[in-house]
C-alpha cells in the first residue's frame, strides 16, 4: 500500500512545467529540466500524426508542459508549449495566425485585411514547383530582375516604358533600309 507522500509525490508531479534541455531529432523526443528534475528523452505531441502529418520540432529552451501519467516522470510526454519571456509569442493580433522561424523569416495571415506576408531573411530563396501548372489570378508586381527559361505568350498588350530588345535588336534604335526619311512609312519586316 502506498503511503501518503507518495500519492502527494505522484500527484505533484502530473503535470509540470518545465524547459527543453535537449532534442534528438530522429527519434522526436526531448529530455526536458523542470526543477531539479531532467528527465530522459521523451516524446513530444505533434500538430497533426496521420494521413496528414505535420513537423515542427522543439527547440531548446522553450517552455513545455510535461504530462506525467500516474504522476511517473519515466512516462511522460510533452503536451505542448508556453511562451516565456526568452521566448515570446511572434505576434498579438486577434486576426492574424504567425509563424516564425529562428532565421528570421516569418509567414503570417491577417484574416482581418485578407493578407498573406512572407519575409524572408537576407539570401533566403523560395522556390514553388507544380508540373501541372501555376495560376496567379489578380494584379501581379515583381520588383526585381526577372528571367523566364522558356516560351512566353501573352494574351493582350505588353508595355515597356524602356526600350524592348530582341534578338540582340532595339525596338527603338534599330535602323530600316531603304526607307525615305521624312513622313514614309517602311513596309512590314521581309
Amino acid at each position: 500500500m502506498q503511503n501518503n507522500a507518495d500519492i502527494l509525490r505522484k500527484i505533484a508531479n502530473m503535470i509540470r512545467i518545465g524547459t527543453i534541455a535537449e532534442v534528438d531529432y530522429g527519434t522526436k523526443t526531448a529530455r526536458v529540466s523542470s526543477g531539479d528534475l531532467t528527465t530522459d528523452f521523451l516524446p513530444w505531441c505533434a500538430g497533426r500524426a496521420g494521413k496528414r502529418s505535420s513537423w515542427s520540432p522543439r527547440s531548446v529552451g522553450e517552455q513545455v508542459i510535461l504530462v506525467c501519467p500516474q504522476g511517473e516522470t519515466t512516462r511522460a510526454f510533452i503536451l505542448g508549449a508556453l511562451y516565456s519571456t526568452a521566448n515570446p509569442a511572434p505576434d498579438d493580433g486577434e486576426h492574424r495566425h504567425v509563424n516564425r522561424y529562428g532565421d528570421g523569416a516569418v509567414i503570417s495571415y491577417d484574416e482581418a485585411a485578407h493578407a498573406l506576408h512572407a519575409t524572408l531573411p537576407s539570401g533566403g530563396t523560395a522556390t514553388l514547383s507544380a508540373d501541372g501548372g501555376i495560376t496567379l489570378n489578380g494584379p501581379v508586381t515583381i520588383n526585381g530582375a526577372t528571367t523566364i527559361n522558356g516560351n512566353a505568350s501573352i494574351k493582350g498588350k505588353a508595355e515597356a516604358s524602356e526600350d524592348v530588345i530582341g534578338g540582340g535588336v532595339s525596338l527603338k534604335t534599330h535602323p530600316h533600309k531603304a526607307v525615305m526619311t521624312g513622313t514614309a512609312l517602311s513596309g512590314p519586316p521581309a
